[in-house]
């Protein structure tokens, strides 16, 4: 490691923490080799001390934040959403919008934040992932990785009318716009407005189908703090939602190989 000050950090309320925390903080340690800070960011009600692994190792950290609601009418938008025949993740995922506290200045007194979807499966050591340079930027991977035919357009509901203004102000053709499940970012880029921005797109843009993922994207790419994560360190893959027959991947979403 070299001599920033890093921290890999995860988001959840009770349920997730308790049925993913104790095996992600096992998988972190013994694959991915990392004992540095962990951060958990969370309600300020939750009784992390049930979650043993939490409870017992010193170097977590546990921030506690208010839940971020929306009034009643900005909730009606995006429950009433077309999600192309999804569940809708406003009513379903509404947690996912916790993942705004990333952002807050609390997290500035580490130089680099490795998030990581708590049900995310760590298989290598992410040392290397680490030290990456990352100055005064985000790094994630593309949602369309790899062969990128989806567009940034299609993380909203294009029925909804704010869809032309936001033609006009953002790139909604982009085909590299990124997913939140890992972010891994320089802490230069966290500001006192940042979450209040992020909040703002949210309410000025209720039509993002994929909560906190549409508006970051929205924010991030607009102010050139966004770079696709690097495919490769060494010979392992560093990122895929799907295991891959004779590959080596440090971090995966499914533990199955990719259907055909």
């Amino acid at each position: 490691m070299n001599n920033d000050k890093v921290a890999v950090a995860v988001v959840g309320d009770f349920k997730y923490l308790y049925k993913y925390f104790n095996n992600f903080y096992k998988n972190l340690t013994e694959n991915g080799k990392y004992y540095g800070d962990i951060i958990v960011i969370t309600t300020k009600l939750t009784p992390t001390f049930l979650i043993k692994s939490i409870f017992l190792n010193k170097n977590i950290h546990i921030l506690r934040f208010k839940k971020i609601k929306f009034d009643k009418a900005i909730s009606k938008r995006y429950l009433g959403l077309d999600t192309n025949n999804q569940p809708n993740r406003f009513k379903t995922k509404n947690f996912q919008w916790f993942k705004l506290n990333l952002f807050h200045m609390k997290l500035k007194i580490w130089d680099k934040i490795l998030y990581l979807d708590i049900n995310l499966t760590i298989h290598h050591d992410i040392n290397d992932l680490l030290n990456l340079k990352i100055n005064n930027k985000l790094f994630a991977k593309a949602d369309g990785y790899p062969d990128y035919k989806r567009k940034l357009k299609s993380q909203f509901d294009p029925n909804q009318t704010e869809i032309k203004q936001m033609e006009t102000k953002f790139d909604l053709e982009n085909k590299k716009y990124f997913q939140t499940g890992l972010l891994f970012f320089d802490t230069n880029i966290i500001n006192k407005n940042l979450i209040t921005d992020l909040l703002d797109l949210a309410i000025k843009y209720p039509i993002s189908i994929t909560n906190e993922q549409g508006i970051m994207n929205l924010y991030f790419s607009k102010n050139n703090l966004y770079v696709e994560l690097p495919e490769f360190i060494g010979n392992k893959i560093i990122y895929y939602y799907w295991m891959l027959k004779d590959k080596q991947i440090m971090i995966t979403k499914q533990l199955v190989m990719q259907y055909k």
